[in-house]
């Protein structure tokens, strides 16, 4: 027999909060929105814009800005469980979305038969518009699929991605929170420099808001002030607060992103800086970062065609800076198999498996239709320690084996030389971007 269980009344006086009353952000798309449903890497065709996906960016950037005050990560909880609540505790915060249009979902690269062996396919796929003729790929490659061993069949798609969408954002807070203090400094940096879906750090899902746009850098820096009056130290989680840089207005959103993935691929891999020149036809040169011939110390398997280069150190991984894993894959036969980077343990000796990048790269909307390339660079939770996996198996590494250190910026062709004397890939890269006409803003 069923029991009806009785339920206690309110305390005497007890009125529920009341909410604010809401404020409404007309939102549109400015690059293609990868992911963002339920599944990884896949498109909710009925849900393209999730509250739930929204509100996790919101509290991503709002530990950037308002976190920022606390020292450690305990009072971050704290203050962060108050406004957007937890597991046990509702939130504070209402997000509503109504979506007025998005476009169907659209593949982004696809594999075309060998010409000169028509029963395979070409190990690279061919990448749709807007992505076709630009650097992007470069920052999209978690996309880009996979073939099967023999290269015969597609083992796994390349990604959908949603071109085009636009929505409205309704925000309501309790009437105990301050909207200006508590919120709009997550929304504002959430608008300018974050997105929607997966790999928003590489520009993907970028988004306008009209009235949170800049009128240009110089209004980018005032507000930045605005809503980061006071400068911390590092902390352990990303904040804004390190640096940023902003190159020259495009017309177009695609042009600016593509011209910060540009940068960032020329720093790591073009001919002359990342790595030396090839031999023809299309074969390319011996890169001239430490991971190979680290890799290969570690592993001791090595190409006769590559014998060591004395010049670059074999016990460093200064790329891990710019965000782990890193997958490496050596063509030629002698060579290591393939291995893996991965950020060390964390605070209990649990194994991580990746570390977000420090930087962002994407365009910015402005209030005049023109969009601003730029690059932030977010301060703190930074990579101390690194490990290499080939499969499974954690590999021995050198010891000490470095990822900052001056010494990675002093040999012969270092791609650090002159930029950094710290020795770090990310000041190195910061420098380069300045050298290549990009401003510093912050």
């Amino acid at each position: 027999m069923s029991r009806t269980r009785e339920i206690p009344a309110a305390p005497e006086g007890w009125r529920p909060p009341r909410p604010q009353p809401g404020r409404g952000y007309e939102i549109e798309l400015i690059t293609p929105l990868f992911g963002g449903g339920v599944e990884t890497r896949v498109n909710d065709v009925t849900f393209p814009i999730r509250p739930t996906s929204i509100r996790g960016q919101l509290e991503l950037w709002w530990r950037a800005t308002v976190g920022a005050q606390y020292a450690t990560p305990s009072e971050l909880r704290a203050a962060q469980t108050a406004v957007w609540g937890n597991a046990g505790q509702a939130s504070r915060v209402q997000v509503r979305v109504e979506v007025v249009s998005a476009s169907e979902p659209v593949a982004c690269a696809r594999f075309e038969q060998d010409r000169q062996s028509p029963e395979r396919l070409r190990s690279m796929p061919t990448w749709q518009a807007p992505f076709s003729k630009t650097n992007l790929p470069y920052a999209l490659f978690p996309f880009q699929g996979q073939l099967a061993s023999g290269g015969r069949q597609v083992a796994l798609e390349p990604a959908h991605c949603i071109p085009q969408a636009r929505f409205k954002l309704t925000l309501m807070c309790d009437a105990g929170l301050s909207f200006d203090r508590d919120i709009a400094p997550a929304l504002w940096a959430w608008v300018n420099f974050g997105g929607l879906g997966s790999r928003t750090r590489r520009g993907c899902g970028a988004i306008r808001c009209q009235t949170l746009a800049p009128k240009d850098a110089s209004d980018l820096k005032a507000a930045w002030k605005r809503w980061m009056p006071q400068t911390y130290p590092a902390r352990a989680w990303p904040t804004l607060a390190a640096a940023l840089l902003a190159g020259p207005p495009q017309s177009d959103a695609i042009r600016a992103w593509d011209l910060a993935i540009k940068l960032l691929r020329e720093f790591r891999q073009v001919v002359g800086l990342g790595r030396n020149p090839g031999q023809p036809p299309n074969r390319p040169g011996r890169s001239r970062w430490p991971e190979p011939e680290t890799i290969r110390r570690v592993t001791g398997k090595r190409s006769p065609r590559h014998q060591r280069l004395g010049d670059i150190p074999d016990d460093a991984f200064p790329r891990a800076e710019f965000g782990l894993p890193i997958v490496f894959h050596f063509k030629d036969q002698g060579e290591p198999p393939d291995t893996v980077l991965y950020p060390g343990p964390d605070e209990r000796g649990e194994r991580r498996d990746r570390m977000a990048s420090p930087l962002v790269l994407k365009p910015v909307a402005l209030q005049d239709g023109k969009f601003l390339p730029v690059i932030l660079q977010l301060q703190g939770g930074g990579v101390r320690e690194v490990e290499l996996r080939q499969g499974a198996k954690s590999l021995d590494l050198p010891q000490p084996t470095y990822i900052r250190h001056p010494k990675l910026a002093e040999y012969r062709n270092s791609p650090l030389q002159g930029r950094s004397n710290q020795g770090s890939a990310v000041e190195a890269f910061l420098a380069y971007a300045q050298s290549q006409g990009f401003g510093k803003v912050v």
